[in-house]
């Protein structure tokens, strides 16, 4: 192929093969030595994609970005190699609608299952080729406080809307007072 990559203990002993080999001959072939640009740069990203440890409550866990095209089914076979399971859910978008949002609770008998489940598949589980997203359900989480994180992360706490509302507000209240009238 025509090149290769070393992997080196240190930084230093990379700098050192570095200088050494550069333009170094090798079967009458003149050696290019690189700092590989994709080590240093997987090193960085993967500082900022660990996922927020949270501690385990109890035997639920949340899965998130769950491809549309998966059943409940699918998400059991996935799980149920760790343990036996108490339920499977994947919330519907809309009664009648058929599709799930996109996430699911996956509720275990023991906390030790879960935990085995979580530690096997919270690194990099893929299925239907999306990277699926482990947590610890709180006991409370359901549908509707699901909604609210999910709106908050999107929208924040959503004050935009609450001072489009008071603008408007305003407005109708300054045309009351002032009688609508215009100078």
């Amino acid at each position: 192929m025509g090149y290769g990559f070393l992997q080196y203990q240190t930084a230093e002993a990379a700098q050192k093969a570095l200088r050494q080999l550069q333009h170094c001959m090798v079967d009458d072939h003149q050696l290019e030595v690189k700092i590989s640009e994709r080590a240093t740069r997987t090193a960085e990203v993967s500082h900022k994609k660990k996922q927020a440890e949270k501690k385990q409550t109890g035997s639920k866990i949340l899965v998130r970005n769950v491809p549309f095209q998966a059943t409940v089914r699918e998400i059991r076979e996935l799980f149920c190699t760790f343990g036996e399971l108490k339920t499977v859910r994947l919330p519907k978008k809309a009664a009648g609608s058929g599709n799930h949002r996109g996430f699911a609770f996956v509720d275990f008998l023991t906390k030790q299952d879960a935990k085995k489940a979580f530690a096997a598949l919270c690194h990099s589980t893929h299925l239907y080729g999306r990277r699926l997203v482990l947590e610890w359900a709180d006991a409370e989480d359901t549908v509707e406080t699901l909604r609210q994180k999910t709106a908050e992360h999107f929208h924040g706490d959503l004050p935009k809307k609450r001072r489009k509302a008071d603008v408007m507000e305003g407005i109708l209240e300054s045309m009351e007072t002032d009688g609508g009238v215009e100078d």
